[in-house]
């Protein structure tokens, strides 16, 4: 009978660790800083800026007061994808209005980017980057 309980006590602490473990990881992929870079444009509508990539790819930035001064130049942006545009500053309010309206985003894909830190790299964008000014 002695025997059972620990056993039983040693699963369940390890089903607790394991848990754990897996929100712990979760939660440093979510953290985790990394770089982008691409030509800034905005505020669009909803209060966020726009990066978009050599590639063609764009998506919302925010977060930084910083990034008002770097827009038209391409630059190097580093900070943490955030599942949410509030958290960018983005006003949702506006972001719902739009959606309604339009029913799409114009190019722009659902992801964003908080700016932590920003780095110019040119007073001009590279063709497949150009600024339009606000976007969206």
């Amino acid at each position: 009978m002695r025997m059972s309980r620990t056993i039983t006590l040693v699963i369940a602490t390890l089903l607790a660790l394991a848990a754990t473990s897996v929100v712990a990881q979760e939660t440093s992929t979510a953290n985790k800083q990394t770089t982008v870079k691409g030509c800034l444009s905005g505020p669009n509508t909803e209060g966020a800026y726009v990066l978009k990539t050599a590639k063609g790819h764009a998506f919302e930035v925010g977060g930084n007061d910083q990034l008002k001064s770097h827009v038209g130049y391409e630059v190097k942006l580093t900070g943490t994808w955030v599942k949410s545009g509030s958290e960018i500053g983005e006003n949702e309010s506006a972001e719902k209005n739009e959606k309604s309206e339009s029913g799409e985003h114009h190019g722009v894909a659902e992801r964003h980017f908080k700016v932590s830190d920003i780095q110019h790299i040119s007073d001009t964008c590279s063709q497949t980057g150009t600024a339009t000014g606000t976007q969206k």
